[in-house]
This record gives C-alpha cells, structure tokens and sequence, in this order.
C-alpha cells in the first residue's frame, strides 16, 4: 500500500500540456526557455575546458552542497547581479525543483503553509504533500496581497509562506517593493519563513530588491537557478540562507547526491567567462518582445481580461469559459495551452496559462487566433 504522498501525487497539469504540445503544430504551453537562444556552443566550449583544466576531478562524487569554487562564485560575483546581500550561506542544489524538495524535507511534517492563489503547482507540490493545512493568499497586479496575508497570520499560525516574486509563474505579475518589505517584517513578526522561489530575475529586467534583501533575522531563504539563464537540462541551482538551515539543507542534499559535479564545473566556467550577466540583458528583451506579440494579439481577438506581464514567459488569461474545455478545442485545431486550474487552491475554472517561451512570433499570432477559435466553439 503507496505512503499518503505515494497515494496523492498525480501528473502536473503543465506535464500534461507539455506531453500533448509536442503533438501539435503551437506550443503555448511549455515554460522551457527559447531553444533558439540556448548557448548551445559556449556549453559545449565549457565541458572541453573543465575536463582539460581539472581533469577527472569534475567527475567524482559531488560534495555536499555544492563545490566550494562555485558557491565561492556565487557568493561573492553572482549575488550582487541580483540585488542580494551575502545574507547567508548559499548550497547549491539540482535546480531549484530539488531545491524546494530538500526545503520541504527540512522544514514540513503536518504543518500549516500559505501559498499564493494561483501558484506553480510543480514546485507547491513538495509542500502541499508534506503539509496538513494549505491556505491560499489571493494574488493582484502588485503580486501577493499582503493585507489579506495579514488578517489571517492574526487568527492563524503558519510555518511557511511560499511566494514568487518576479515574472510570477502562472500569474505573470511582479511583486511591488512595498509588499516585499513588508513580507520580511511579517514574517519576524509572526515567526515563519518565507521560501522566496525567484527563477526568473536573471532575466527579468530592472525589479525591486528581493524579499531577502529585506530579512534581518534569517527568516527569508532565497531560491534561484541557472535554467532560465543558460539551460534547464544543466539542473544547477542554489539557496541562500542562514547558517543553520544551510548546512541541514547541504547534508539533505548530500542524500541523494544528484548535483551532477561537471556540470556544476560548467556553470562556474560561464560565470567566470562573463556569460550569466551578458545574457541578462538580452534574455530580458527576448522574452519582453514575444510578451509584446501575445499581448498585442490578445487586445487584437478582443481578450482583454489579464494582467500585463513585465517581464517573464507566462501571461494568466481569464476566458470567461470553463478553460478545459476551451484547451481541448484547441488541441484539435493545432495549439496547446496550461488550463490553470490546478495552480488554484480556490478558484480558476476559466483561467489559462500562456507562455511565450518556445513559440516564434509568427506561431505566437498564429496561436491567440485559434485560441479565438476554440473559444467560439465551446
């Protein structure tokens, strides 16, 4: 008989949308970065320069928490390109996915979280399936609503918030600087950790400073990773926290000993070379040109009814109609979406999730009007 986690796990809707995108002609489901501006040789420069200069070496048993040249790397160079003090000690991890799981194992056992409502459902999971009681916090165009967050640390105890704070992920919103300072002050104030998931600031253009910016007592952990900014398929990415819940997360992840070591060899090669902050800029212009495209065709078939993104691959549309069956329509006329329900804890019947990511321009047009299509249709 499977454990309660074994029992409830199910697959992803964005799985689910991602396995039938890759039997249709436009993929505006997926939230894999553009394959077109993978450093596809400058990766392939990097493994022939770790192996050559530190031989066998970057092919030993990983250390716990990461190499110490990369979290050295880190620490001291990478930081400061997000706005982030060395509040903390960085481990690194498998992607930030692993990331919330060591977190999860850390910090849940039957306890009560908040999350936002909507939220990614991929990473939320890890905490739903640890928790007892998952309370959503509704989401605005400023991000999170911290009133709303406030009313109800008055009446309840929670151990964990999670939060998205850039280009949020499915909503496309970004959290405004006065909501994140005063996330950090709630959170010392009603002793929970926030767990502040930021995958997307590499290429997210000018933002306010994280949430951990703000922490003055440890209580914010920072999560981030390099699959937006150079490949997901590297799976390297990192945490800063305090010291104390650094070095439980390091022997956690030690475990499991799945950060690969070459390819953390790699990321601290490209680092070195500059690559990481080179490609910020340009990263941040990409994706905003295509959300430019799908903004302008959505107001263009009279869809109106969402939040302008800043930055990011992902735009939150209201459909007005239950949204699966809007998305089987599609599928039969050639375009994949994310129906967004699942990343609701309340809420969401008629909201679908749109990326920019992998679709060109043209398929970008090409896809918001059969998406009008299908909507005629249901």
């Amino acid at each position: 008989m499977a454990s309660r986690i074994g029992r409830e796990i199910e697959i992803s809707p964005v799985e689910l949308a991602s396995q039938i995108a890759k039997k249709v002609e436009i993929n505006l489901a997926s939230g894999t970065p553009d394959p077109n501006v993978m450093p596809l040789n400058e990766i392939k420069e990097a493994y022939q320069e770790v192996i050559e200069e530190y031989g066998s070496k970057v092919l030993f048993y990983p250390g716990a928490g990461g190499q110490e040249e990369l979290v050295k790397e880190i620490e001291d160079n990478y930081l400061p390109l997000l706005n982030l003090p060395k509040n903390g000690k960085v481990v690194v991890t498998s992607g930030a996915q692993h990331a919330m799981e060591l977190l999860a194992k850390y910090f849940l056992e039957d306890d009560t979280i908040a999350v936002e409502n909507p939220t990614f459902i991929e990473t939320f999971t890890p905490l739903k399936l640890r928790s007892n009681v998952v309370l959503p916090i509704g989401v605005d165009s400023k991000g999170i609503n911290v009133e709303e967050l406030e009313a109800l640390l008055k009446v309840v105890k929670i151990k964990l918030l999670y939060v998205i704070p850039n280009c949020h992920n499915p909503a496309g919103v970004t959290l405004c600087k006065e909501r994140r300072k005063r996330l950090a002050e709630l959170a010392e104030q009603y002793d929970f950790y926030i767990l502040e998931d930021d995958p997307y600031k590499p290429i997210a253009g000018e933002t306010p400073k994280p949430i951990k910016y703000f922490d003055k007592s440890g209580r914010v952990i920072y999560i981030s990773s390099f699959s937006k900014i150079i490949a997901p398929g590297l799976r390297i990415g990192f945490i800063l926290a305090n010291e104390e819940i650094a070095e439980k997360v390091s022997l956690l992840e030690q475990m499991d000993f799945s950060t690969s070591t070459i390819n953390q060899y790699v990321i601290l090669k490209l680092l070195r070379k500059g690559l990481v902050k080179d490609r910020m800029k340009y990263l941040y212009s990409h994706y905003n040109k295509k959300m430019k495209i799908l903004t302008d065709s959505l107001d263009d078939e009279g869809f109106t009814d969402f939040n302008k993104p800043s930055c990011g691959f992902f735009l939150l549309l209201d459909l007005k109609k239950d949204s699966w069956k809007v998305f089987r329509e599609a599928v039969n006329h050639g375009l994949s979406f994310v129906p967004a329900k699942p990343f609701f804890l309340r809420g969401g019947d008629t909201m679908a999730r749109l990326s920019v990511s992998v679709s060109s321009e043209e398929k970008i047009k090409k896809g918001v009007k059969i998406l009008k299509t299908a909507w005629n249709m249901v």
